[in-house]
């Protein structure tokens, strides 16, 4: 049934009131646990005492409703260290752009602020309060790693919460219970779990639990809602399933977000069996659905298969292609459909990638363009150009030859395309021990190196904490046997995530993973040693 704007105001105003009656009644617990002692039993406790008990707890509720609720916007800032973009920095100007846009589409009514949260994970939220500030946040490593149709697909589903007015009742859920405990839980991870014993965190543990309560109030359909928006808006349906796509993959803040700021993030940053699950006790305690179940509908609006949107995918055996010459559509990395174009004008495009999504008549189905045998073609041959030496294995992510290359003074095989390496494991030492023999480290690999194993660091503290050392999302195959590769750190004091194979004993280093591993070896740049 279709939920108007009408209702879900209605819906909200009820949920704040549940919200603020759970605190109520905190309250009046706390209250009369700490007074019942100094009482000679329950047969002697007047009206008066009641009385008084609840009204100090209504007015202990009322503050903390009205000091959590109404400046909860600059306390998910404060909390989250966020800071507003940058106007000098060109990817946090494409981000002002957009929040720019978003207020012109809300007339103005709704003010909307953006921030840039400090932090390499890969996820988003959106924040509103009492006093009627909005905000959109985003990670850096999201906002480096999406194109602008894509940041434009996430601000837009995240400015649907806002319109709507959902994005209310989970701020002030989150701010109730939520914020105090994800300030603890920072707290315990830069202690390094010394004070884990202080009283503190019995209570903080007991506003987790009390945040946790609250979710069976607020529904999981209503990221299906903002998704839908967010397509009806940009009308690029293909741009938010990349954008969730890459989250599957990638680490979502899970340590540096706070449990408490879960509801407010556009996929939760510890991935769990709950979310990715469905049945009555999913939706009851669930902020979330699955992912996979997203992705899967936006790619029914675009007419994509699930398997084409996977990069570890194996080409399909396909018949000859016909004699007739076909003409594509292929998108641009602004995320334009360009064409209709021959297969000649098609090989003239400086910025076509086995990576590019085509599509063979306007509206019909899309797939990567390395799955067209005749588009596959011109990979091979833009690689023939110039004197390479064709590996014999394929990229896992690219799917096209890798090229024969000596760095270090040693063979290894690089792609030309998303610049991946593959290395035997046994040759990775005689690399690192001869960093700096043909150049030093430069200053952005040693900058992005130390920036990265910080976050590592409390990545990998979080996760033993879980007792689960192991990635989510999919696995690449190996370039030579096609078993899927494990995606793990390369030790636990260089924190670079690689992708390694234990059947065949090869090892695969994403752009400049490889060059990181250097740079923190050949600088002693390790990961401190944390007693849990």
């Amino acid at each position: 049934m279709p939920i108007t704007f009408i209702d879900i105001e209605r819906r909200t105003n009820w949920r704040i009131a549940i919200f603020f009656m759970v605190l109520l009644c905190l309250y009046a617990a706390i209250g009369f646990i700490l007074t019942f002692p100094s009482l000679n039993g329950l047969y002697q406790i007047s009206p008066r005492f009641w009385l008084v008990l609840l009204t100090a707890a209504l007015l202990a509720a009322g503050i903390h409703f009205w000091f959590a609720a109404y400046n909860t916007v600059d306390s998910v800032i404060r909390g989250l260290d966020a800071r507003p973009p940058d106007p000098q920095d060109e990817v946090h100007r494409i981000f002002l752009n957009i929040i720019e846009e978003l207020r012109v589409v809300t007339g103005g009514k709704q003010k909307i602020r953006c921030a840039v949260i400090p932090s390499l994970s890969l996820n988003a939220l959106a924040a509103a309060d009492l006093k009627g500030t909005a905000l959109i946040a985003i990670t850096e490593g999201l906002l480096s790693r999406l194109s602008r149709p894509q940041i434009e697909a996430v601000a837009a589903h995240e400015a649907h919460h806002i319109l709507s007015g959902d994005c209310l009742e989970t701020t002030v859920a989150a701010s109730l219970f939520g914020t105090l405990s994800s300030a603890l839980e920072r707290i315990r991870t830069f202690s390094q779990n010394r004070i884990f014993s202080l009283p503190a965190f019995l209570l903080a543990w007991l506003l987790l639990q009390l945040g946790h309560l609250l979710n069976m109030f607020i529904s999981r359909e209503r990221e299906y809602r903002a998704d839908a928006a967010s397509v009806r808006m940009t009308r690029n349906p293909i741009a938010l399933a990349e954008a969730l796509h890459l989250l599957t993959r990638s680490w979502r803040g899970a340590g540096f977000i706070g449990s408490g700021y879960e509801m407010l993030c556009i996929v939760n940053p510890q991935a769990s069996n709950l979310d990715e699950s469905e049945g009555f006790w999913s939706d009851l305690f669930s902020t979330h659905p699955p992912i996979g179940k997203r992705i899967n509908v936006l790619l029914g609006m675009a007419r994509i298969r699930r398997a084409d949107l996977e990069r570890n995918t194996i080409p399909m055996s396909s018949s000859a292609p016909s004699s007739a010459k076909p003409s594509y559509y292929a998108m641009s990395p602004s995320q334009q459909w360009q064409g209709p174009l021959p297969l000649n004008e098609l090989a003239l495009l400086p910025w076509l990638t086995p990576l590019t999504w085509i599509s063979t008549s306007a509206g019909g189905d899309v797939l990567r363009a390395w799955k067209d045998p005749l588009i596959s073609l011109i990979f091979g041959q833009r690689l023939m150009e110039g004197e390479r030496t064709l590996s014999p294995y394929a990229c896992p992510s690219c799917r096209q030859p890798l090229i024969t290359a000596s760095y270090e003074g040693t063979i290894i095989q690089q792609c030309s395309f998303c610049a991946g390496t593959l290395v035997d494991s046994d040759k990775v030492p005689r690399i690192i021990a001869r960093t700096g023999r043909d150049q030093p480290c430069s200053e952005r690999i040693t900058a992005l190196a130390r920036t990265v194993l910080k976050e590592n660091q409390s990545r990998q503290l979080y996760r033993m904490r879980q007792n689960s050392g192991k990635a989510n999302g999919p696995l690449l195959p190996c370039p030579k046997c096609n078993n899927p590769m494990r995606r793990q750190f390369y030790s636990m004091s260089h924190l670079i995530e690689i992708d390694r194979c234990g059947y065949c004993g090869v090892t695969w280093f994403d752009q400049n993973e490889l060059q990181m591993l250097q740079c923190m070896i050949h600088h002693r740049l390790t990961a401190e040693r944390y007693i849990l």
